[in-house]
């Protein structure tokens, strides 16, 4: 025999369920954060489960099609390195496996070509310092950006 129907924990799953597809109206977010909305709105771990169960049934949860977007959307308008995206992909709650992935189909070529773009920029933005502040400028910029010390000496001697 199956676990008995409860009409009040399934009006709970139902009440989680239409309240994440509210959170979810506004952009696009990760399983986790999803769980912990729920979590912080009240609702109990059986009501959460079965809500993201139906969320991913749906399609409105997807880990893997949320990271692949958010390293698309971060090389177009908020450009950082790969380890910075990844970290950031880390505190969303998305899997490593998922992450390893991803960052796969970012090619280092396109990260190098990310960070030019913005050595030229913030050099350009430095210009009225003289030269040697004006490439340590530019260099912590990129680095607070996350791409790493090589990638930065490579682009510095090219501006220089």
């Amino acid at each position: 025999m199956g676990p008995a129907f409860c009409p009040d924990e399934e009006r709970k799953a139902d009440e989680a369920y239409q309240r994440a597809l509210r959170y979810l109206g506004f952009r696009s977010r990760t399983q986790k954060e999803v769980e912990e909305y729920l979590r912080r709105k009240g609702f109990e771990a059986e009501a959460i489960e079965k809500a993201i169960e139906k969320l991913k049934g749906y399609g409105f949860i997807d880990d893997k099609d949320f990271a692949s977007n958010w390293v698309n959307s971060r090389m177009r308008n908020n450009p950082k390195s790969r380890a910075a995206m990844a970290l950031e992909l880390r505190q969303k709650g998305v899997d490593a496996e998922i992450i390893d992935e991803v960052m796969e189909l970012v090619p280092r070529e396109q990260e190098e070509a990310v960070a030019n773009r913005l050595a030229q920029k913030y050099y350009e933005r430095y210009r009225e310092v003289d030269e040697r502040e004006r490439m340590y400028k530019t260099a912590q910029a990129l680095a607070r950006r996350g791409f790493d010390w090589e990638l930065i000496e490579r682009i510095i001697r090219r501006l220089m």
